[in-house]
Parts: C-alpha cells; sequence; structure tokens
C-alpha cells in the first residue's frame, strides 16, 4: 500500500526512480563482471601455487638449493590468490560471515545494511588501507623490493597485490551499494 501511495503522490518520478534502478543495477553489472575477469584470471595462479609447493621437496633434497625460492614464490601466489579471491567471494556472496540477524531480515533491511556497512565500515577502512601501504607500495617497486629472510627477488609484488585487493574489493563494495540503493528503490507497478 505504501509505495502505490507513494506512486500516487509522486507520479513522473516514477519513470526516473526506474531510470536510476536500471542503471544502478547495469553499472552493478559491469562492476561485477571485472572483479569476475580478474578473478577467474587469477584462479588460474591455483595451479601454480600447487606446483611451486610440491616442488621444493625434490629442489631440498635432490638438487640442495633453490627450495627457498620456490617456497617464497609459492606463498607469494597463494597470497594473490586469496587478496583477489575475497572480493570474488563477496561478488557471489560465498564469504564467511555471522549473520545471526542479517538471514532473517527483509531484502530492504538487508539493503540498508549492505549499504551503511559498505559506506561506513568498508569504504573507510579500504581508504586507510591504500593511504598506508600506497607509499610502501612505490618504495617497494623502487627498491626492487627482495624477501627479507631469503633474499628472494619479487616481495615488491606482494605490495602491489595488496593495492589490486584494495581496488578489486572497492569496485565490488561500489557494485554492493548499486544494487543497494537500487533494491530501496520502490518496485515497480
Amino acid at each position: 500500500m505504501r509505495h502505490q501511495e507513494w506512486r500516487r503522490r509522486h507520479g513522473a518520478g516514477c519513470a526516473t526512480m526506474r531510470a536510476m534502478k536500471t542503471a544502478l543495477e547495469r553499472l552493478a553489472g559491469r562492476l561485477e563482471s571485472w572483479v569476475d575477469g580478474f578473478a577467474r584470471t587469477a584462479a588460474w595462479l591455483v595451479l601454480a601455487v600447487v606446483f611451486l609447493l610440491f616442488v621444493q621437496n625434490p629442489l631440498r633434497e635432490y638438487v640442495g638449493r633453490g627450495q627457498f625460492f620456490a617456497n617464497d614464490m609459492g606463498q607469494l601466489t597463494h597470497a594473490t590468490v586469496f587478496m583477489i579471491g575475497v572480493a570474488y567471494a563477496w561478488r557471489w556472496d560465498r564469504q564467511v560471515r555471522v549473520d545471526l540477524f542479517y538471514r532473517n531480515m527483509s531484502v530492504r533491511a538487508r539493503a540498508w545494511v549492505n549499504l551503511l556497512g559498505t559506506a561506513f565500515l568498508l569504504l573507510p577502512w579500504l581508504a586507510l588501507v591504500a593511504w598506508s601501504e600506497g607509499p610502501t607500495a612505490i618504495q617497494s617497486v623502487k627498491l626492487a623490493e627482495h624477501f627479507p629472510e631469503t633474499g628472494s627477488p619479487g616481495f615488491f609484488v606482494m605490495n602491489i597485490v595488496v593495492l589490486a585487493f584494495v581496488a578489486l574489493v572497492a569496485l565490488q563494495a561500489v557494485a554492493v551499494m548499486a544494487r543497494s540503493v537500487a533494491a530501496l528503490v520502490p518496485p515497480r507497478e
């Protein structure tokens, strides 16, 4: 009944609201397709993780060296898979969540929780991570930083992966916010 009353009062604004809802859903779809593309590409790194972690023992036992480099690269690729996988898991709602209250909420209540939580908790945290990691990543790349314990090259890539994590989660956050606002727009009649 509330939606019919709203429509009667706002008449012409209804078409505008529908257009906004459609635009928000399209925006969310495009952003989520980018997240999907990055994550599905990064999923192939799982093969590298398996190979690099498997090859450590033969390198140590039969070659006598190289196991530290394989371990470092295995850890780097493993971290990359997980850091990029976070946005993908959220996109498909497969993240770990303690949803004692959330699962029993209406669609609109969930939209409010997602919108406010993303806007006031996640995005400020991502901004803090980017602000903190940005200068570190730049310096690390300039120095072509090595792994501190073993001296293996490539540690600077880890700092770049953190920034990629921030970017992908931010893209997914904007998509979630767009879908949340679209869910809050009164339904079409």
